[in-house]
């Protein structure tokens, strides 16, 4: 569908587009494809746990902290949900794809935020590393009264001269443009809109931090991008191993005479014998006639089953684990089992631990830019819908407390946070904050409660 429409975009009016859409729609096939791609979903989601565990997001009122206004509320709430709720999923799915564009959009008389994938966003131009013109389809639907037909709802974004246009469409899948209220949940969206004194686009790409090893990144590729002849091997084990264990399954030889057919006459087999005489690895039915003397005068029956070479078997598996995870750039414990370390030798852990944590950092940055540009663009949509009170553009501040677990002993942070706080370094509201989470302003309400009532 997404295809069908760029070509006519293409035509229609637009420039070429840039980018391998065929190779971006690839990646997320693979990815949503169920037992397709399970390493890079494992690697993905793994990943995405380690960015957020133990970890906080605050959105402040730079102006005024302790009565944050009604923007930064919104701003805050908005944020804060997508945190709570969607924050892992989009990040996981950003691995696993290449990218992610987070894109607000308002009806008037609210702001919602989806999350689409980069196979959904065509990029017309860009300065430098930033986008500058771009369609994305924001949403598709069944169309109403058109048999298997469905309607898009394109933005087209342009910056020009510090003013950013939105101009939003609603197109069939023959390429028809129709109102935007033949779809009700868009009708109270604005045809089109521009917004003076806009430097960057109202949505923000989350673009997978893996280099695609090509002279130009315009599109993300998945966290696996060039491990592919590892994981190929490691799956080409995987059945090996799955074969193994089949062949080793039990088996029971009966003396064929036991299969006769006690109604017919003397000595005559029953009519499927032969379909009976089979081997383990044809079915999972372990008794398999015998002829007499192949039992070797041993009895009525002969029982086979040999053991498997896990050792061997296993051994090259944990091998090939451990090549997807260096060709991945990560450190032991993402596919592999994590390594007891000894939290008491720092630069130990951190060594052994280093290679994972620089990848969960530079996923962390992607996210704090991408929150960065998606707070602006609330604020922008708010600002001109007239959602909060006018002249409030520019107060807010995120604030990103990041777990730094997977390298350190939260012990041992603590015992530095509390050696800074004695030695008058660090406030008690700071030290409250990195243990109890939340905004600093806050912690410093709740420290004058404690002293109040004690």
């Amino acid at each position: 569908m997404w295809e069908r429409l760029k070509e006519w975009l293409l035509r229609r009016d637009l420039s070429e587009g840039q980018g391998d859409g065929a190779a971006i729609d690839d990646y997320a096939s693979r990815y949503e494809t169920e037992g397709n791609e399970e390493v890079t979903a494992i690697i993905a989601g793994k990943l995405a746990m380690l960015t957020f565990a133990d970890s906080t997001m605050a959105v402040e009122d730079s102006f005024s902290p302790e009565a944050p206004g009604a923007r930064v509320t919104l701003i805050r709430d908005l944020l804060q949900e997508l945190w709570q709720c969607e924050a892992q999923r989009i990040v996981a799915q950003m691995l696993g794809k290449g990218g992610k564009v987070l894109v607000p959009t308002c009806n008037g008389t609210s702001i919602g935020i989806r999350a689409i994938d980069q196979g959904r966003m065509m990029i017309r131009e860009m300065n430098g590393s930033r986008i500058t013109a771009a369609t994305l389809l924001v949403d598709l639907k069944a169309a109403p009264g058109v048999s298997g037909g469905q309607l898009a709802l394109l933005a087209d974004y342009d910056l020009t001269g510090g003013v950013q246009h939105i101009r939003y469409r609603a197109v069939r899948s023959d390429g028809i443009e129709v109102p935007l209220d033949a779809e009700k949940r868009w009708a109270g969206i604005a045809p089109e809109i521009g917004i003076a004194g806009a430097d960057r686009l109202l949505f923000t790409y989350l673009r997978c931090p893996r280099d695609n090893r090509r002279e130009d990144q315009v599109y993300g590729v998945p966290i696996t991008c060039g491990a592919e002849r590892a994981i190929a091997e490691l799956k080409e084990h995987c059945a090996i191993y799955r074969r193994e264990y089949k062949l080793t399954r039990p088996m029971l030889g009966l003396d064929a005479s036991l299969w006769r057919n006690p109604g017919a006459p003397t000595g005559e087999s029953v009519p499927e014998i032969n379909r009976l005489r089979r081997t383990v690895q044809d079915s999972d039915d372990p008794f398999v006639p015998f002829d007499s003397p192949s039992l070797d005068a041993h009895g009525a029956w002969q029982y086979y089953a040999p053991s498997i070479r896990h050792e061997a078997m296993d051994a090259r598996y944990q091998m090939l684990l451990r090549r997807v995870e260096r060709a991945c750039g990560l450190s032991q414990g993402i596919l592999t089992e994590r390594k007891s370390m000894n939290y008491a030798n720092r630069d130990e852990v951190r060594a052994a631990q280093y290679d994972s944590f620089s990848v969960v950092r530079a996923v962390r940055d992607v996210w704090e830019r991408g929150m960065d540009e998606l707070a602006c663009a609330i604020d922008v949509l708010a600002e001109h819908y007239g959602l909060t009170p006018a002249g409030s553009r520019n107060r807010h501040r995120l604030r990103f407390d990041w777990d730094v677990s997977l390298i350190e002993s939260t012990e041992q942070t603590f015992e530095q946070y509390r050696a800074l706080h004695a030695g008058g370094l660090l406030g008690s509201d700071e030290l409250r904050q990195w243990v109890m989470g939340g905004s600093l302003e806050e912690n410093r309400r709740a420290i004058a409660r404690l002293r109040e009532v004690n």
